[in-house]
């Protein structure tokens, strides 16, 4: 959709947005240039994409080599 067409009809496509979840590319020039979403749909992106990079950060953590917990104290006191 062109960005004219988001500037005359905005309250229009919000109310799309939030009946039938579905997604509207802007474009500008003819260019991809954003993309809109319905407010739940964004918050549900960002939760999965959290926890898609927790995982990534506990199979990180897999090659780490293992210390006791008295030692791992030990350094978090010292800092």
């Amino acid at each position: 959709m062109p960005i004219s067409d988001l500037r005359r009809q905005t309250s229009k496509i919000i109310q799309i947005l939030r009946d039938s979840g579905d997604v509207v590319y802007i474009t500008q020039h003819g260019r991809p240039a954003a993309v809109l979403v319905d407010y739940e749909a964004y918050e549900t992106l960002l939760a999965q994409l959290e926890d898609l990079a927790d995982l990534a950060s506990l199979e990180a953590a897999e090659d780490e080599p293992e210390r006791d917990y008295d030692s791992f104290l030990a350094e978090m006191n010292s800092e």
